[in-house]
């Protein structure tokens, strides 16, 4: 029982990691400095999840499961916000003209949410959402 807590505790702190992680992607996004934004998205990768945006952005789709799961030991129910961190870095990426870097981010986050879609037991309106964006926004 106790080593059950123990995990569940873990579980929540990683997911409190994502959730601090998007709010400070979210801020950089709104700062509108690039050369600082893109230093400080870097940092926030390094620090959380000791991840180099490069070596993200270097990881192919079809691996970037994988490479969280395995790599930043996270569960298939921290994926969903994986996706929104990616989308977030992905849009950054873009505003400091790092347009392909951005899109290869956001096909990640699609990738990601694609795979939620089909292997999830529930149907998600908003993750449908969130496909038909990332979609529209990859055809540009």
């Amino acid at each position: 029982m106790e080593q059950r807590d123990y995990l569940m505790r873990q579980i929540e702190q990683l997911g409190e990691v994502l959730a601090v992680m998007l709010a400070r992607l979210l801020g950089i996004k709104q700062k509108g400095d690039a050369s600082l934004g893109l230093e400080e998205l870097r940092q926030t990768y390094k620090s959380e999840l000791d991840l180099d945006v490069e070596e993200l952005i270097k990881i192919p789709k079809e691996e970037i499961i994988e490479s969280f799961l395995k790599k930043n030991k996270l569960m298939v129910h921290h994926l969903e916000k994986i996706a929104e961190l990616l989308q977030v870095t992905g849009e950054n990426l873009i505003s400091y003209d790092r347009i392909k870097d951005g899109n290869h981010v956001l096909q990640k986050s699609l990738y990601i949410l694609e795979y939620l879609q089909t292997t999830s037991k529930v149907y998600s309106m908003n993750r449908v959402m969130k496909i038909e964006y990332l979609k529209e926004m990859l055809k540009e």
